[in-house]
């Protein structure tokens, strides 16, 4: 199965990860007019089934496609710690939480966009063959896209399985040197005119820096990419709108008319 192209380099953000009467971040409403694709939290790390219900609603309102953000079910450490699980437990778990979000976009008349997973599980499928092998089966079965890493297991897990692949690239973490996406704890503080800067640069060249400042090809060289920023971040709103202006900036200059 070949994999879709993007148009443009799009911007796509961590969406529903509040629970109960916990708010995390800002409004799910308030960032909607800001990016392209959420990725609606499915209950494991975060979420529950009202809030879901109404991200989803948001995001119909304002022509955001939606994709599932599926993630260790581990809500006090926001899906940031590693469980240890077997792969039939990991490969269950994705068709749990994937299914239980497909329910709310069905009745509300939306496609499911793509998945790609949250936090620790996405980092350990960069590394960990039965992990990524488990997961890539979960997701085989939902006929979506992976959003995910360039150069990982993750585009390479995709293929085996035939599973359309997206390219993503992180603005507000950092990369090793090795060009392995780091956690919120091994990454660098950021601000907001630092977001903008990478994000201009990584899309004009495909080049970002490591988190030691050396000079990164991650595999979104020449063509249009997703761009994730956090929603979770003290700065969320001000890192969204940085990115979003060199997005524009970037698209403006090199993909008009695509």
């Amino acid at each position: 199965m070949s994999s879709p192209s993007l148009p443009r380099i799009e911007i796509n953000i961590d969406c529903a990860e509040s629970f109960g009467h916990w708010s995390c971040g800002p409004s799910d409403e308030l960032l909607m007019p800001m990016i392209d694709v959420a990725n609606v939290a499915c209950g494991g790390h975060a979420g529950d089934p009202v809030i879901m219900r109404r991200t989803i609603a948001a995001a119909k309102k304002h022509g955001i496609k939606v994709g599932a953000h599926p993630g260790f079910p581990d809500k006090v450490g926001f899906g940031r710690r590693l469980l240890v699980m077997t792969p039939e437990q990991a490969y269950a778990e994705v068709l749990y939480q994937v299914g239980a979000l497909k329910v709310f976009l069905d009745e509300a008349g939306l496609p499911l966009n793509h998945i790609k997973p949250h936090g620790m599980w996405y980092i350990l499928m960069q590394t960990d063959e039965a992990f990524n092998d488990a997961t890539m089966r979960a997701i085989k079965h939902f006929n979506v896209p992976l959003y995910g890493l360039p150069n990982t297991l993750h585009q390479t897990g995709a293929a085996k399985h035939g599973i359309p692949f997206i390219p993503e690239a992180f603005v507000d973490l950092n990369y090793s040197n090795a060009g392995h996406l780091l956690g919120v704890a091994q990454s660098n503080p950021m601000t907001p005119e630092y977001i903008y800067g990478v994000t201009k640069k990584l899309g004009t060249t495909g080049v970002l820096p490591s988190v030691t400042g050396e000079e990164l090809d991650i595999g979104v060289k020449g063509g249009p990419f997703s761009v994730c920023i956090h929603s979770d971040f003290e700065k969320c709103v001000e890192n969204l709108k940085a990115a979003r202006r060199a997005v524009d900036e970037v698209n403006a200059e090199l993909y008009t008319g695509r």
